[in-house]
């Protein structure tokens, strides 16, 4: 619901700076933090004339110029500087003024993984910090990385673990690197075999994926192309475990990030390079929004990412 429109006995709109929007605070931050109106449109879901109409209702409102545009991009001035460090405040105050009305005396978490990542990385921690928090009840979204960054700048969720590149609306600390692995059954011809291997390695085998919305697919599908071979995926699913439950019986190669929980799988596991012998690697961070968030989603953001410690399971 937009602001109400202030109107003076004359008929005209009061350009007070007590009468600014929040929404248009929102817009100049977008701006601000990308140099550009249209990949602020494009973050914020709206056209670039919005965007320049709040920006130039705001600087009206103020009396000053908050950005200057120029061949290169958009600079904050000395006075959008002002205003940026105090339109953060403003907004991250509402956020709290919202949750502390909506929910007295309580707090919901909405949190956003992969299958894998909510197993291997959410349950751990979440298993040490529910218990030590009472007064919080947490709310998971299982989705794909692509989606999980959509939902978090459209409020579906107050933290995700997301990989790379991470949009300019987001704040985020690395939690770790992960390493694309190989999984081959037992009987298979490369059972036997030591170290790391290629994406050549794998040109005439069915392949067993989480999805080329997942980055270590799209790593791997990227990596094959450039290497002249064609892929063959014969199954998607978005948990670990279970491509390697499936590769266990003999119906493929499993390929997928190595922070899945594989104790208990008779599999040979390896490290899987390019075809110019680098590793299929991607990095998955703690994310949250950059502006307006309350600070305990920040201090559970930065508690989860430094305390993930990854338990790497070697196979049998």
């Amino acid at each position: 619901m937009s602001d109400p429109e202030l109107v003076s006995p004359n008929g005209h709109d009061e350009l007070r700076p007590e009468a600014i929007r929040l929404e248009d605070l929102r817009v100049f931050m977008a701006v601000a933090r990308s140099g550009s109106f249209r990949s602020a449109a494009s973050q914020m879901f709206t056209s670039q004339p919005t965007m320049s109409r709040s920006i130039a209702r705001l600087e009206g409102q103020l009396g000053v110029p908050l950005l200057e545009r120029g061949p290169r991009g958009v600079q904050v001035t000395t006075h959008g500087e002002v205003l940026l460090s105090a339109a953060r405040r403003v907004l991250t105050a509402m956020a709290d003024l919202r949750h502390d009305v909506s929910t007295p005396g309580s707090s919901t978490l909405r949190l956003g993984a992969t299958a894998t990542s909510a197993r291997t990385i959410l349950a751990p921690f979440l298993s040490r910090w529910i218990p030590d928090h009472p007064d919080i009840h947490v709310t998971a979204i299982e989705d794909s990385e692509r989606r999980l960054h959509s939902r978090l700048e459209n409020g579906d969720c107050d933290v995700a673990i997301i990989s790379s590149p991470i949009s300019p609306s987001l704040d985020s600390l690395h939690i770790t690197t992960v390493q694309v692995i190989a999984l081959f059954p037992p009987e298979h011809r490369m059972s036997g075999t030591d170290g790391p291997v290629s994406v050549v390695d794998l040109a005439d085998e069915r392949l067993l994926v989480n999805g080329e919305s997942f980055p270590s697919t799209g790593l791997l599908m990227r990596a094959m192309d450039a290497a002249g071979i064609q892929i063959n995926v014969v199954y998607e699913c978005s948990a670990g475990q279970t491509l390697a439950a499936i590769a266990e019986a003999g119906l493929g190669v499993a390929v997928f990030g190595d922070t899945a929980d594989l104790r208990g799988f008779a599999l040979r596991r390896h490290q899987l390079l390019d075809a110019g012998g680098k590793p299929l690697t991607f990095d998955l961070y703690a994310a949250w929004m950059r502006d307006g968030v309350p600070a305990r989603i920040r201090d559970f953001a930065v508690e989860l990412a430094t305390s993930f410690r990854p338990a790497r399971q070697r196979s049998h």
